[in-house]
């Protein structure tokens, strides 16, 4: 930094003793909207790419499902979900991999691979998601072979608990207070469904379930 600092104190020092420059009438109109349409370009073009950046249409197809552990509202367990992935994961804090925790009240998601799985995500606030939530109620009862699991994102655990209770669903919940799993998923809109195939491989994800009819679903 100190080898950049005197040509910088000359450069600002001539700036300062240039005479203003005379700017032409509508000259900052069309330069900001020229900016304005390269952005837009730039924009079309990103959102055209498949899983442009990290993506926000679920977790990769014919991948594993990523890990996490998080409280289950079924428990008394507070805190932030763990998605390290395994002892090599230096993209998290903690030094335990998800699937290892071995804390009472901790959901874990490799618990659920034995079967086909349906993990979705829902932020509260939205009525059509919990709703799409109460319909996956239902329908798990006619698919014992598949494992149901809920991710509420956004909201503490005190929030998370009473609307297991107000709803009285079934299946398991975890908590996701700091949306860490939702990122983890790359998740965009609410509801998504990723639904897994038996050993936990991403078979699809469709984000704004709650569009799927009964049928579909």
């Amino acid at each position: 930094r100190e080898l950049d600092a005197r040509p910088r104190r000359e450069h600002e020092e001539a700036e300062r003793q240039r005479p203003p420059r005379r700017r032409e009438p509508g000259r900052s109109y069309m330069w900001v909207v020229g900016v304005a349409g390269v952005i837009a370009i730039a924009v079309v073009a990103i959102n055209s790419l498949p899983n442009a950046g990290r993506g926000s249409s679920g977790p990769i197809v014919g991948k594993p499902i990523p890990k996490f552990a998080a409280p289950a509202a079924a428990g008394t367990l507070n805190g932030d979900p763990n998605v390290k992935q395994d002892r090599d994961d230096d993209g998290a804090p903690n030094d335990t991999p998800a699937c290892e925790v071995r804390l009472p009240g901790a959901l874990r998601s490799c618990d659920y691979t034995s079967k086909p799985l349906v993990l979705t995500f829902i932020v509260p606030g939205a009525k059509d998601c919990e709703r799409f939530a109460d319909r996956l109620e239902f329908v798990k009862q006619r698919y014992t072979d598949v494992n149901f699991v809920l991710v509420v994102s956004g909201v503490s655990e005190d929030k998370v608990r009473s609307l297991v209770a107000d709803h009285h669903w079934n299946f398991p919940v975890a908590i996701d207070r700091n949306l860490a799993v939702f990122n983890t998923y790359r998740i965009s809109l609410c509801a998504t469904s990723v639904f897994a195939y038996r050993g936990g491989i991403v078979r699809t994800s469709k984000v704004e379930a709650q569009q799927y009819s009964d049928a579909q679903l």
